[in-house]
């Protein structure tokens, strides 16, 4: 949810995302700050959030790619063999006549959380270097969209699933990919920790 706070010169005032309250806090502090009613998270921890967020955003997006590329398990069965990458499961779904299935995961599981992460480092590029760079507002809100709808993770455990299915039946050898995809939900998630849109539009409008 985008909030859009009332801010003064020296203070923030908004509502809880969760129960509607009122809550008000200085414009420039770094504390974390939570409602008084319900508890809930108002406004994350600030300090060093922005830095942190664009170093694991494009450190996720940097190994999203071969991650994609590079097979995820070697499968032998009797005196065959193949090699599993995430693009060559999506064709292979395409192939089969899955494509509506194929295209929902490549979008929830490649395309957004590409998206999201891109986006975060954006927005965190522009806090870090003090101006408010094009289409700024228009981002966040896109970044918000992404947050709620990458499913990388959810793919992973899939993988995870499949392995304990035919660890019996064959001999999977994990590769490079598999690895590279732990990392990037890792990544992901920590970027997820420290992103928060009301701390990211303060930031903004202090450098404005």
């Amino acid at each position: 949810m985008l909030m859009n706070p009332l801010t003064g010169h020296d203070e923030v005032c908004t509502a809880c995302a969760y129960c509607g309250w009122a809550v008000s806090f200085a414009k420039n502090t770094d504390d974390k700050i939570t409602c008084a009613r319900c508890g809930s998270t108002v406004k994350k921890q600030g300090k060093n959030a922005v830095a942190y967020v664009a170093a694991f955003s494009i450190s996720a997006f940097m190994l999203f790619v071969p991650a994609l590329l590079y097979p995820v398990l070697d499968i032998s069965v009797s005196s065959l063999s193949s090699s599993a990458t995430v693009l060559g499961s999506i064709r292979t779904l395409y192939e089969e006549g899955l494509g509506a299935v194929g295209f929902l995961v490549l979008l929830t599981s490649v395309i957004i959380p590409m998206s999201f992460l891109l986006s975060c480092f954006y927005i965190s590029l522009a806090v870090l270097a003090g101006r408010k760079f094009p289409f700024f507002t228009a981002v966040l809100r896109l970044t918000n969209f992404f947050q709620e709808w990458h499913m990388a993770d959810v793919f992973l455990v899939g993988i995870l699933v499949s392995i304990v299915k035919l660890i019996d039946m064959s001999e999977l050898t994990f590769d490079y990919g598999i690895y590279l995809l732990m990392f990037v939900c890792a990544f992901t998630a920590i970027t997820e920790v420290y992103y928060d849109t009301l701390l990211f539009r303060l930031k903004a409008a202090v450098n404005d």
